[in-house]
């Protein structure tokens, strides 16, 4: 049984937990996490939901989950990383780029600089069936066409890359 704990819409945490599975009460709120692995090519990495998950299964996606009880959105970022990739998220290569609320939960969307080769990974079977290095016009297009999830804020992290990494990151990224 995997428990979750329960934030407020303050993002302050109730002290009351959740099992996962289960509705969520109006005004309870979980924390979940998306990670984005870039390279300095300027290619993002994203993985193919297995389509035995519960949620947007066989869509190219975000690496990320819930957080369980007790962890905060680096720790979740940090083990989701891991166990769904085998891919290492230190303080040096992350950053934490946006947070926001949703309907039941709030999302903290993160980037990892790495420069793993598809051959490196370590997929987690239960969830993920493949992983690819796309660039950002490959995203966009993907998402567009339902073969992704349309995430909301996809301009907005593809903007926020080109800001933190400048023209270097925006001109590999349209070679």
């Amino acid at each position: 049984m995997e428990l979750w704990d329960i934030y407020d819409k303050c993002f302050v945490k109730t002290g009351r937990t959740h099992v996962r599975g289960t509705p969520l009460n109006k005004g309870d709120y979980h924390l979940v996490v998306h990670i984005y692995p870039i390279n300095s090519k300027g290619q993002i990495l994203i993985q193919k939901r297995t389509k035995a998950v519960s949620w947007k299964p066989g869509y190219w996606a975000a690496t990320g989950g819930s957080a369980i009880s007790g962890d905060d959105a680096w720790t979740t970022c940090r083990k989701e990383l891991m166990e769904e990739l085998g891919i290492e998220a230190t303080r040096e290569n992350a950053s934490l780029v946006l947070m926001y609320r949703r309907h039941d939960s709030f999302c903290a969307v993160w980037i990892v600089i790495t420069d793993v080769g598809i051959e490196e990974l370590k997929l987690q079977p239960d969830e993920v069936e493949t992983a690819k290095w796309v660039t950002r016009e490959e995203l966009k297009s993907m998402a567009e066409k339902g073969l992704m999830v349309n995430y909301f804020y996809l301009d907005f992290l593809l903007g926020m890359l080109e800001e933190e990494y400048g023209t270097v990151w925006n001109q590999k990224a349209s070679n």
